[in-house]
């Protein structure tokens, strides 16, 4: 077999090169050798050996040994994939060659707009990571991957619900204030980065400033990333498996306190805010009893229930698990290359019982046939489907009331009881119940994409044109099920509680397309070697439609079946109907040109013409250009000589870049509506319609001015590089919302007369070395990002907490009260007033010890509060910082040694600040909402430097938690965000070419100062319903056939 194997190379060496018969035989001299790996001196299969500027050439064989006639005092060249390209002239070939694997070989060749271009030729700010690093790492998707891996991309994370993990990417902070998204084309074709298989991931672009965005025009604000999928290789089929089987445990969550100690803290809450405790100190002392739990009331009819519930225990698993498997055949010949390729994903969520998961398909399908010397036919075909399932109750809703429900209630309900149900329900919804019967959500998205493309390769020589469609097809469809769950009183004839009352069947589904055309012309001209010229020429369309349809039916006929054939037609209000249609489409012109003088000057222009459906004839064209210039200093004749420096580059940028993500649709054109909220459907009897919004007919695109200055570095032949970007943005056409008075009777559309100016900057610097047989590389990278909200028509109202928009100020600000501690007693508080006529502070009547004191701004002679409510009238109020992440940093450390590979990758913020929900941190805010854990340390006469105020029936009072310096919370972080070590097992290479096993670790371990209840990474302002972040150790597996 090993020998029709290597007759088999030997042919596709023919077939590749096309050696003609008759090779001239004077001045030619045959070379002959063996093309090993300098790591682990393992032969390599497949190098291209070939003759520089000509066709002659061959391949390796199976035992990486080569043969070939070739001109004397030619170049002979050694290109293998994934390992630096090696040159030789033919006299000086070695027996032995040894090639060094390039771990970083996209950095020489990246992605960009329409085509490649060499990392060295860049004059606009690109970053580039290689698929391998993100299918490394066992995160829930391929944007959880990212984080931490590229400066100047943020990776926004909200949630652990399985499915709803990321919320997005952010590239270089704020473009607009208004809704914008990263334009993500997967091979050429829009797509949502987090459903694709991170093992089709060849490599990632990220197209960070307007000189490398510009030729994506109006959808290129927020910046660009493009996505590379895996191609077949020239070679036998191989099939590749990569898989995991993890588990997962949760991170930062809250802990409920034993019964009986938040017990005695009900108890103390209720008699510092009214007199009296809840229940005396014998009622109290029978909690968590296991001898007597539970009496009944003959008063009211319930239970006097003592037993000792850990709901969060009750409802949640101790570890969940998740596992990914990927399937690939691939292959091909020099006339064509194919692969195939399968995953499958899933992750169980936290809920003990019932749903609460996510499951994901993909499959594809890509084959390159070169039909002859000039024209190669590619065809793509991708599916993916995604399932997200939970309670009808919503995962994040039954969390919140494991969260705080009372520990001495449990639940069930004792056996004497006649209320109907077993489930326990006296004081809130059973959360148990609620994941077992209350019903389910069940959601599902599926796509289908198929891309056709027609290149063809100079025809005229340096020419090159494609041609390309495709089509995205979505359908989604969720189906959610409310099962009406009722907790009587003992005896059954009082509801203390209830849930999904009436109980009700909604449906949506959706189904969408989007149709994608595009011609390219690209033309290379070489001019006396020093000047080379690089023209691109291109035109696009795309045609977007989507249709969507829900309906809710309520009070079905039984609890047990739903169908909307069957509930309680006779009431109008029991049927909601709705659909909805969005159709746009956009015309587009682009050019580029670059220009090179000796590798050594470097120029690029940018031209795109864009024409949006969504906006009025006179306002939808626009161009967005781009310029930009590099200089390679290394290359200049006074720098020859500094053999230590490999490269120096400085680079220059500007350009324009369009947002169109906020143009609406169609709203230049008067449109009706036939409902309102609080009037009713008809009068009279009579449908009714009426404008609700003045029509847009100056609505025109966002446009930002983007400026970016660079400087790349390389030293000790490719062993340390670094590269530094300065960049600043302005968004002076910005849509914003007019400051109009409520009277004016009609909603107005937003209007170009805002501006946002941001700035920041990137930073990445990388080492790579080895020693012997042990290699190892180091990587850091940091970046930053500033905003200033420039005009906005006038906003400058503020108020307690969180204010997004501000005139003058950063988005997201926080203004808030200075606090000095507590009072120490009721009379401390009431000889300062009397000191000071006129301060007042709030709860004013039951101000006391342990309750927070509020600093006044100026003389303290007047009520607490919020002034006139604008920065220049801010009463007591100061600002105290903004929501956005500062710092953005990763840490790689990787180092292999024989088969041995290790790998550690450290990620943070370093400044953030964020507000919690008042009532997620004050025990109490609402009756039942329960402490946890982290409010033992609070005040009491004992207890004077505690961090939380004394205990109390706040009721939505929240005058200890006001938002201030007190309660603003740190959320910068240090996360050791994966390690993983792996070994290549040592194999025959007759059946199997490669084994490797691993062990990684996935979001492990964090240092925060925010409170231990909530992961860093969380939103501004979160609240109860908080799902919590997953801690995965995963075992996997990756052998090739």
């Amino acid at each position: 077999m090993k020998q029709n194997l290597k007759s088999l190379l030997c042919l596709l060496s023919l077939m590749f090169f096309l050696i003609p018969k008759i090779h001239a035989q004077s001045g030619t001299i045959e070379i002959k050798g063996q093309v090993l790996s300098e790591a682990d001196r393992e032969p390599l299969i497949g190098v291209t050996v070939k003759e520089q500027g000509t066709s002659y050439g061959t391949i390796t064989d199976l035992d990486g040994n080569f043969s070939l006639s070739v001109k004397n005092g030619s170049v002979i060249t050694f290109s293998y994939i994934n390992f630096s390209s090696l040159q030789y002239k033919a006299k000086e070939v070695p027996q032995v060659i040894l090639m060094k694997e390039n771990s970083s070989i996209i950095d020489e060749v990246v992605v960009v707009g329409y085509g490649q271009q060499k990392k060295a030729d860049l004059s606009g700010a690109v970053s580039a990571i290689n698929g391998d690093k993100i299918a490394a790492v066992p995160a829930s998707d391929a944007i959880s991957a990212l984080q931490g891996q590229m400066p100047g991309i943020t990776i926004l994370r909200g949630s652990g619900q399985p499915g709803r993990e990321s919320s997005g990417m952010q590239i270089r902070g704020f473009s607009s204030v208004n809704s914008t998204s990263t334009l993500v084309l997967i091979d050429g074709v829009e797509g949502d980065l987090s459903l694709v298989n991170a093992d089709d991931i060849e490599s990632i672009s990220v197209l960070k400033d307007a000189a490398a965005s510009a030729i994506y025009g109006a959808r290129a604000a927020a910046g660009v990333v493009l996505v590379t999928t895996k191609s077949g290789k020239q070679g036998k089929p191989q099939v590749t498996y990569n898989g995991y089987f993890a588990v997962n445990t949760p991170g930062n969550m809250p802990e409920r306190l034993p019964a009986w100690e938040e017990q005695a803290m009900i108890n103390e809450g209720r008699m510092n805010s009214d007199g009296k405790v809840e229940w005396n100190a014998e009622q109290t002392s029978w909690v968590g009893n296991p001898n007597f739990n539970y009496r009944p009331n003959n008063t009211n009819g319930r239970w006097d229930l003592f037993q000792a519930t850990n709901w969060v225990d009750e409802g949640t698993k101790d570890y969940t698990t998740q596992q990914n498997h990927s399937v690939s055949v691939s292959g091909g010949s020099k006339s064509m290359d194919y692969l195939i390729s399968g995953n499958y994903y899933t992750k169980n969520g936290l809920l003990k019982f019932g749903p609460d998961d996510n499951s994901r398909w993909n499959l594809s399908s890509k084959i390159n046939a070169k039909l002859n010397k000039f024209v190669t036919l590619s065809t793509n075909i991708r599916y993916l489907s995604t399932n997200i399932s939970q309670p009808s109750f919503g995962s994040e809703g039954i969390l919140s009331l494991l969260y705080s429900s009372r520990g001495r209630q449990p639940i069930y309900n004792p056996q004497e009881d006649n209320s109907g149900n077993i489930y326990n329900g006296d004081l809130q919804s059973n959360a148990i119940q609620l994941m077992k019967e209350g019903g389910e959500d069940n959601s599902k998205y599926e796509n289908y994409t198929g891309q056709i493309a027609l290149k063809v390769d100079d025809l005229v020589k340096g020419l090159h044109l494609n041609l390309s469609a495709s089509r995205s097809s979505g359908y989604y469809s969720q189906s959610v099920e409310r099962r009406t769950l009722i907790w009587y009183d003992r005896l059954g004839t009082g509801i203390r509680s209830q849930a999904n009352n009436p109980n009700s069947l909604y449906k949506q589904k959706n189904s969408d397309f989007h149709d994608l055309i595009e011609a390219t012309a690209t033309y290379n001209l070489n001019i006396k070697k020093d000047h080379n010229l690089t023209f691109l020429a291109g035109t696009s369309y795309e045609n977007y439609r989507k249709d969507q349809m829900d309906a809710t039916a309520k009070n079905m006929n039984s609890n047990d079946f739903f169908s909307f054939n069957y509930y309680d037609t006779s009431i109008v209000t029991n049927t909601e109907l709705g659909d909805a249609i969005s159709p746009w489409s956009m015309m587009s012109y682009f050019g580029r040109f670059n220009y090179n003088f000796a590798e050594k000057y470097l120029f690029e222009a940018n031209i795109r013409y864009d024409g949006s459906s969504r906006l009025a004839s006179d306002k939808r064209w626009k161009a967005f250009p781009s310029v930009s210039a590099a200089w390679r200093v290394n290359q200049e004749n006074f720098l020859k000589n500094v053999t230590w420096l490999d490269n120096l580059k400085f680079r220059l940028s500007w350009g324009e870049l369009g947002n169109g993500a906020i143009l609406g649709l169609y709203d230049y054109i008067p449109t009706i509506s036939d409902s309102q909220s609080g009037r009713p459907a008809t009068y009279i009897g009579e449908k009714w319609y009426y404008q609700s919004q003045l029509a847009s007919k100056e609505k025109t695109w966002e446009t930002i001015q983007t400026t970016n200055v660079g400087i790349d570095f390389g030293a000790f032949q490719g062993r340390l590089a670094a590269s530094f970007d300065y960049y600043w943005k302005f968004n002076d056409n910005m849509l914003s919302a007019l400051q109009l008075p409520h009277t004016i009777g009609i909603s107005v559309p937003r209007v170009n007369v805002g501006s946002l100016k941001t700035w920041g900057w990137d930073f990445e610097m990388s080492w790579r070395d080895h020693i012997s047989d042990f290699s190892y590389q180091v990587s850091l990278n940091i970046s930053d990002s500033q905003n200033k909200l420039v005009k906005y028509d006038g906003a400058s109202v503020i108020g307690e907490g969180n204010v997004s928009l501000l005139e003058g100020y950063e988005l997201n600000t926080i203004w808030g009260y200075k606090t000095q501690g507590y009072w120490a007693s009721r009379d401390e508080y009431l000889q300062y007033k009397a000191d000071h006529p006129g301060y007042k502070s709030f709860n004013d009547g039951k101000v006391s010890g342990g309750d927070t004191k509020y600093l006044a701004q100026g003389e303290p002679d007047h009520q607490i509060g919020v002034g006139g409510a604008t920065p220049q009238n801010s009463g007591d109020l100061v600002y105290l910082g903004n929501s956005n992440p500062r710092y953005v940093y990763g840490i790689n450390l990787s180092a292999q040694w024989k088969g041995f590979d290790f790998n550690v990758m450290m990620q943070g913020v370093g400044k953030r600040n964020i507000l919690i929900d008042v009532a997620s941190i004050a025990p109490f805010y609402n009756t039942y909402q329960m402490p946890w854990t982290i409010h033992r340390d609070y005040w009491t006469e004992d207890n004077q430097d505690a961090y939380w105020p004394r205990l109390y029936n706040y009721s939505n009072n929240d005058f200890n938690f006001k938002p201030s310096d007190k309660w603003m919370q740190d959320a910068s972080y240090l996360r050791l965000k994966n390690i993983t070590l792996g070994y290549t097992i040592p194999v025959t290479k007759k059946y199997i070419q490669k084994l490797r096993v691993y062990l990684s670790g996935n979001d492990i371990w964090e240092h925060t100062n925010l409170i231990k209840v909530f992961d860093p990474e969380v939103g501004n302002n979160v609240s109860r319903n908080y799902y919590p972040f997953f801690r995965t150790w995963a075992f996997g597996v990756n052998v090739t056939f």
